[in-house]
């Protein structure tokens, strides 16, 4: 069996293979926060299609200060139609990990209401449990709120929050408070960037320090984004691995690797040589559902 369809297990639940969607918008958003049925149809079919991990699109753990199309878990109004969504995923035999970001994009905002988004953060992911997700994922990759604050590009804070060391307090105070509060129940993943490939920003080794501390902190699965477009950086087939493998040599939680996978012998190569635990992929499966049984069958045949 090729190593791309052998199973994983996160967190003592079984993925069947190794092929995740990145948390790519859906399109299926209106301005309430509540998932449709378009959108529960949507996450349906990527699981059908044979993907074995699912990180959802961004739900908002506070409501967004303007109006605008987004998912939300900071109301317990939501959870019912979340849970209609994860059930007929996981019937299909696909996890899901619900992924988490604030609405503020400033990393300036007071630290008083700092800690009260730390706090609805914590009280989203218990909300998580509540929908049968099997995890979530804390988004601080996409220019978000905690991408801001772990950046020293943009946080420029001079409280606590804001030392070298403090730019990850937010993150930490989140891993550890969920934690505390709802234990080891569910998955509690953190999407980081392993370098932002700008002068002054967060590079490779400030990424594998971070990772350490989430880990020993409860992280259990590190999702490693490709830098955005805008990064001066060559990109072909696999470009991000290598960068993730240093990342993933010193962990112990398994680590998710990105960067135009959607050749199924690379990806394959990639699981079998040990780079990383799982390949993600975004537009290959937004596009091509059954992108998984394809490659399947692909690789089966080259045997």
């Amino acid at each position: 069996m090729a190593d791309l369809f052998s199973s994983l297990q996160i967190g003592g639940r079984t993925l069947r293979n190794r092929i995740v969607m990145a948390p790519l918008p859906s399109g299926t958003a209106n301005n309430d926060g509540f998932v449709g049925n378009s959108a529960i149809d949507y996450y349906a079919r990527l699981a059908q299609g044979g993907v074995g991990l699912i990180l959802s699109e961004t739900l908002l753990v506070r409501p967004p200060n303007t109006p605008q199309a987004h998912f939300g878990l900071y109301s317990d109004l939501f959870v019912p139609r979340l849970r209609q969504l994860v059930t007929l995923v996981r019937i299909q035999g696909a996890r899901i990990l619900l992924t988490l970001d604030a609405p503020v994009p400033e990393a300036t905002i007071a630290t008083a209401a700092l800690q009260q988004l730390g706090e609805a953060f914590i009280l989203a992911i218990a909300r998580a449990q509540r929908t049968g997700a099997d995890g979530v994922l804390l988004s601080a990759a996409d220019g978000g709120l905690l991408h801001q604050l772990l950046s020293p590009l943009y946080n420029q804070r001079i409280d606590h929050y804001g030392t070298p060391s403090g730019r990850s307090r937010l993150m930490l105070e989140i891993v550890e408070g969920s934690r505390a509060w709802i234990g080891k129940r569910i998955i509690l993943g953190v999407r980081l960037l392993p370098d932002e490939f700008t002068p002054g920003g967060l590079n490779a080794q400030d990424a594998r320090m971070l990772a350490r501390r989430l880990s020993a902190a409860g992280m259990q699965l590190l999702d490693l984004a490709a830098p955005p477009a805008q990064a001066h950086v060559a990109r072909f087939p696999g470009w991000a691995i290598p960068l993730a493998h240093t990342i993933r040599r010193v962990l112990d939680v398994p680590v998710i690797g990105s960067g135009e996978l959607d050749d199924p012998h690379l990806a394959d190569s990639i699981i079998r040589d040990g780079m990383v635990d799982l390949v993600m992929l975004d537009e290959a499966l937004y596009h091509d559902p059954d992108w998984p049984l394809r490659a399947q069958k692909v690789l089966l045949d080259a045997e």
